[in-house]
């Protein structure tokens, strides 16, 4: 291991003892191979951390051999499993058995029991796919009472979600379960924020090896990344030709799932937002980005030819940062943008 991948997986171990965790990536990404990679490192740096495996797509035996293929070191020792019963299946004493992924009640006392005798502990919760096929309800319950445990005795929980599998929506509600996105690309990147720290790094796998190393930001913080939401195709281009003197980049979504999508993955720093749209509306874009930890705190100014009262208290209501009516003024548009984004802080450099 290199001298960059120890500083950045210190610094990741640090920050994220007492946070909980979603590594978000494509389905053809090396997601798994990462998170073996960082729990090994874990039981091996930490000496007092115990691991909680709970296993809804890999059984104890499966998981325990993948680090063997990996090739990382696990002591066993420190780590209990809750795993799915099946007719024949060998069992162990560091494991407590469910008789299906459903099997909430069970799955949460023992979780519970477990941080009891052993605080600090790491919960794995191996895939939440897994658990998105139930009652959303259902699972944000389940969630919700192992949070508060997890804090209850200083603990941490770390999870894994493959976009774009499961409605958009849903994606959405579940990344917001947790404190800190990790978004993992399939070109080998690595980007996150845990509460004023970005982190933007190259991951590389070489006979079996991982390695880490820092990374340029796409985008400058000496511009604004904006994502610009309509799904009439002239107005992105309007809009991006009025700011072309800007320090502004842009990318833009058609329709409001695509907005929710790409606002998830770029984590744009403003939203310009259309209200009137064929599959989702504008206010139901932002309930879903509220929702999401990741997404909450991006601004939005909406742009819309609805100028009654009434759309824009509703707005107002839902957390939008200002409103522009279509047909708009370039220079409306400059000025609001720079209001709302100074007012957060962001100041335009000389």
């Amino acid at each position: 291991m290199n001298v960059q991948t120890q500083e950045i997986l210190s610094t990741l171990m640090k920050d994220l003892s007492n946070k909980n965790a979603l590594f978000l990536a494509p389905v053809d990404s090396f997601i798994e191979r990462l998170v073996y990679f960082y729990v090994s490192n874990i039981l091996k740096e930490d000496l007092n951390r115990t691991v909680v495996w709970l296993c809804l797509s890999a059984s104890r035996d499966k998981v325990l051999t993948r680090f063997e293929e990996f090739g990382f070191g696990v002591d066993t020792e420190r780590m209990f499993f809750i795993d799915i019963d099946a007719s024949g299946k060998q069992h162990y004493p560091d494991t407590f058995y469910c008789s299906s992924v459903a099997d909430y009640t069970k799955m949460a006392s023992h979780i519970s029991n477990i941080l009891q005798d052993n605080t600090c502990s790491l919960l794995i919760i191996d895939n939440m796919n897994v658990l998105a096929s139930d009652t959303m309800q259902v699972v944000e319950n389940f969630i919700k009472f192992i949070e508060k445990k997890v804090v209850e005795y200083d603990g941490s929980i770390l999870s894994m979600l493959s976009k774009n599998i499961l409605p958009s929506e849903t994606e959405v509600l579940i990344t917001s379960f947790f404190d800190v996105v990790i978004e993992i690309t399939n070109v080998g990147e690595i980007h996150t924020g845990i509460g004023l720290k970005d982190f933007d790094f190259r991951y590389s796998v070489e006979n079996g090896s991982i390695e880490f190393e820092p990374m340029q930001k796409k985008i400058k913080r000496d511009r604004l990344k904006i994502l610009i939401v309509d799904d009439e195709p002239d107005i992105p281009e309007l809009l991006k030709l009025s700011l072309i003197s800007e320090p502004y980049d842009f990318i833009v979504a058609h329709n409001g799932e695509e907005a929710i999508e790409l606002t998830l993955k770029e984590l744009p720093d403003l939203i310009l937002l259309d209200i009137m749209m064929p599959d989702m509306d504008g206010y139901e874009v932002v309930e879903n980005l509220k929702m999401s930890k990741a997404a909450s705190d991006i601004p939005v100014i909406m742009i819309s030819a609805k100028t009654a009262i009434e759309d824009k208290v509703k707005g107002m209501e839902l957390g939008i940062d200002d409103y522009i009516s279509k047909p708009f003024d370039k220079r409306e548009v400059k000025a609001r943008i720079k209001m709302v984004m100074r007012r957060l802080g962001w100041v335009e450099e000389e």
